[in-house]
């Protein structure tokens, strides 16, 4: 322990030692894999490693998997917006208006995690199916005379299903972001005139906004990457690009081809995890926010609150 403690060098190994072992082998490594096969090809049912952009080409060249790139990450974009927008009030309604019981609440909203994920999309068909939970409530009190077959099998029940399924990811850094963020800014504001849609605007909203950010960045990774909600609640139009990048490995042979889906979506992923920073470096130069001040919010000073909501 002595020789440890002399040395900085074997204190940050035994720390950062096994994580970066972990993630050199379940990331990196297959990362690399992944883009070494997506510029291969397959000859003869054997793996050529020539150094080739033509499953690329493909990709970009065939509507086929353009179009499921795009309905996927627009896909993505609502359910992630919808996850948040579910997510904001709920937050806040249970950091500032519940008093007791704080995590029966945050509890009772999580729960759907302790459920398996393909459980919860069975569930979901189950409830929208032609003979399911909603269509037989429908039918015995006369709103609609026989089952309808418009509530699963189409793109707004895998939507539906998605927003079900990544909630709970967007609502987490959501809340636990609104729980640092101490009532008396919120008193202040009011003391000091500001209406509460104010309040919520100009003191809440730019404490929470990393907390949004890592909600919506969440759920958009969640749907984007979705396999088995298009499969067992969409239609031949809901597929995704997931479900395509598997098609290449199942039936296809076409192994590159699915590593290079598989390398454009991973692009993807990293696009949208770098639009939250880029999102917020841009609001601050706009508003003159300061990073300092939004990264603690229990050290912000109520009387600093002054200058902005004077105009209130």
């Amino acid at each position: 322990m002595s020789v440890i403690r002399r040395h900085r060098w074997l204190q940050a190994l035994l720390l950062f030692g096994p994580a970066a072992i972990w993630a050199a082998a379940f990331i990196v490594f297959p990362m690399v894999e992944a883009v070494k096969m997506s510029l291969s090809q397959i000859q003869y049912y054997h793996l050529v490693h020539d150094w080739t952009l033509k499953n690329f080409d493909t990709f970009f060249s065939n509507p086929l998997y353009t179009d499921a790139l795009v309905r996927s990450a627009v896909r993505g974009l609502i359910v992630a917006a919808a996850a948040v927008a579910i997510s904001l009030p709920l937050a806040h309604f249970i950091s500032f208006r519940v008093k007791k019981h704080q995590f029966v609440w945050f509890a009772g909203v999580v729960v759907a995690l302790w459920l398996g994920y393909l459980l919860r999309i069975v569930g979901w068909r189950i409830l929208l199916g032609n003979d399911g939970v909603l269509n037989g409530l429908l039918t015995s009190v006369g709103i609609l005379s026989h089952p309808t077959k418009v509530l699963v099998f189409n793109p707004f029940a895998v939507i539906l299903v998605q927003v079900h399924l990544a909630m709970s990811f967007a609502f987490i850094p959501i809340f636990v972001v609104m729980q640092r963020v101490p009532h008396r800014l919120m008193q202040a504001a009011s003391d000091l005139g500001a209406r509460r849609w104010r309040q919520i605007l100009e003191v809440e909203a730019p404490l929470i906004a990393p907390g949004v950010a890592v909600g919506f960045t969440f759920a958009f990774v969640l749907s984007f990457g979705d396999y088995f909600a298009p499969q067992l609640v969409g239609d031949p139009g809901s597929v995704g690009i997931a479900n395509l990048a598997s098609s290449q490995f199942e039936h296809g042979l076409a192994w590159p081809l699915g590593a290079a889906i598989g390398v454009v979506m991973i692009v993807t992923v990293l696009a949208v995890l770098m639009l939250p920073s880029i999102l917020m470096w841009a609001y601050r130069k706009i508003t003159g926010f300061r990073a300092d001040r939004g990264a603690d919010p229990s050290q912000v000073n109520p009387g600093a609150l002054h200058e902005e909501v004077s105009a209130a």
